[in-house]
């Protein structure tokens, strides 16, 4: 199959105005590539609710994509994930077969689609994760609702490519943080809660924070710049790629992490344990052989990713003795 130049075509971006999708919107359009945003946002081309089928098709009808990044999801962080099961799986399982259903449709040959590295099966956690054992087991009971709707997705993704002349990559990514995330004290992933925590412990002067678990929990994480920054070489490298992981291949401990967050915050008193909430997975390693043979590696440590993302939350999201819930 010939390598179509998605960089010269229309390009419509689902989940445009969430964190991942921000962030691939803007460097796009500092790219000058044509690209048409969509969301059930204001901030957005056109906003539209992929839960609803006629909106989709309508949406896929009047901007006639020939390429799709396909980033829209109902995500949350492990609490919510827990709590909310049901939406979880089927919102996204919702919204991810509208999506296809209209790619099939319309015959458009390539998209770009996000999965999930928490939908790993939970027996690999000692053991490098690989992208043909994605599927080899059961995924962490926290996570397995919002995992399966990642995996439904994927196999949607291989039937298009075995029956149609059809491309995609899944990018499978590590933890990711930075600009544009979910900021809500009980409902985002670990390192934006964190942060949270520790800006309004300090406006507050509280004398401690507790981290979720024990704090021995090790988590991969990914500056999203990074993560932009693979996707993009993926698509133009080798865009049909199927699975492919992105991380750094370096764990962090969440206890170490919280004190990194103290300390680039400026908080001052001491870092407690609650075991009453759940931690998920205790280590997850990526093999990166993949997106490393394309000639990629992270830009960022994770101290620079981490001062980085903490100056641009004191600066757009928190205000004093407020701390907005996004969702």
């Amino acid at each position: 199959m010939s390598k179509p130049n998605w960089r010269n075509s229309k390009t419509l971006i689902t989940g445009a105005g969430g964190f991942i999708g921000s962030n691939l919107s803007q460097h796009l359009t500092e790219l000058g590539i044509n690209v048409v945003t969509t969301d059930i946002t204001d901030n957005v081309d056109i906003k539209c609710n992929l839960l609803d089928q006629s909106a989709t098709k309508t949406l896929f009808e009047k901007v006639k994509p020939d390429t799709v990044f396909h980033l829209a999801a109902k995500v949350g962080g492990i609490l919510a994930n827990v709590t909310q099961k049901a939406d979880f799986y089927l919102d996204n399982t919702l919204i991810n077969t509208n999506v296809l259903a209209e790619v099939q449709k319309m015959g458009i040959k390539q998209v770009f689609a996000m999965g999930a590295g928490c939908a790993y099966p939970k027996k690999l956690e000692d053991e490098d994760l690989n992208e043909p054992d994605f599927f080899d087991g059961v995924p962490e009971v926290t996570n397995d609702s919002y995992a399966y709707s990642k995996r439904n997705m994927l196999v949607h993704l291989q039937a298009l490519a075995e029956n149609l002349s059809f491309q995609f990559v899944y990018f499978i990514p590590s933890n990711i943080y930075g600009a544009h995330d979910n900021y809500h004290p009980k409902h985002s992933h670990v390192v934006a809660g964190l942060i949270n925590r520790f800006t309004q412990a300090k406006q507050d002067n509280s004398p401690e924070i507790k981290i979720w678990g024990d704090g021995s929990a090790k988590r991969d994480l990914l500056f999203v710049k990074d993560l932009i920054n693979a996707m993009i070489l993926t698509c133009d490298d080798k865009p049909n790629a199927g699975p492919i992981n992105i991380a750094t291949g370096c764990l962090t401990s969440i206890s170490d992490l919280a004190h990194s967050i103290a300390r680039i915050s400026n908080y001052t008193g001491t870092i407690g344990t609650d075991t009453s909430y759940p931690e998920g997975q205790k280590h997850r390693t990526f093999n990166i052989d993949q997106i490393t043979k394309l000639g990629w590696s992270p830009e960022s440590s994770v101290e620079e990713g981490l001062s980085a993302t903490i100056a641009w939350y004191q600066k757009n999201i928190y205000k004093e003795k407020s701390i907005p819930a996004i969702l």
